[in-house]
């Protein structure tokens, strides 16, 4: 009898877990991320011209506190590898160093797998960074960051998330000549696949 009830609990345990944090509850994550098809837009005096930059990596830790039982406010810090434009020899990089305030909403799954799913967003500031050919004739400045996205918990420490995110700037030529706009305003936008592990504080 004893043997047939902790194998009925074993069961439950195993098949239908569901989590949720407790209000007052905080935890802290450490991710990897990759970007993906990141663009870069020049705009001035009407104009705008684009530009494709290679794939590139970003880390990150967020911190967060359950002020609901689902509901978790929280900061964070991502360092985006500088990558290159397209065709451009190494001539032209950009990386960004963001800083930010962000929200989710955890909904609980039914599931020994999948714990939650959860939609995110993201707001602060972006320290923006240029190198090469185009650095040494400008200046660039730093500007919003701003995200929106949706997270999963697997086995209750891994995290997965994607984010479609931007970072936006302004470039302030060096020099001013004729048909040389007073400053070029800059859109960095990526989709962000981050995978991570999270601790409860």
């Amino acid at each position: 009898m004893k043997k047939g009830l902790l194998a009925v609990l074993l069961a439950l345990a195993i098949v239908a877990p569901v989590f949720a944090a407790e209000k007052g509850s905080m935890e802290i994550d450490g991710k990897l991320g990759v970007l993906f098809s990141p663009t870069f837009k020049m705009e001035a005096g009407g104009e705008s011209e684009s530009g494709d930059f290679k794939t590139t990596f970003s880390l990150g830790a967020d911190f967060f506190y359950y002020v609901a039982n689902e509901i978790a406010v929280g900061a964070g810090l991502e360092y985006v590898v500088p990558s290159e434009a397209d065709d451009s020899d190494g001539a032209l990089k950009y990386g960004t160093t963001n800083l930010f305030v962000q929200a989710k909403y955890d909904v609980a799954i039914q599931s020994d797998v999948i714990n939650n799913i959860y939609p995110i967003v993201q707001l602060g500031y972006g320290i923006n960074s240029l190198s090469g050919d185009l650095a040494d004739m400008v200046d660039m400045k730093n500007g919003l960051y701003w995200g929106i996205g949706v997270g999963t918990t697997i086995k209750e420490n891994f995290i997965v998330e994607l984010l479609y995110a931007f970072n936006y700037g302004a470039l302030d030529p060096k020099e001013i000549g004729p048909g040389v706009p007073g400053s070029i305003d800059t859109t960095y936008k990526a989709f962000r696949l981050k995978v991570g592990y999270k601790f409860a504080v």
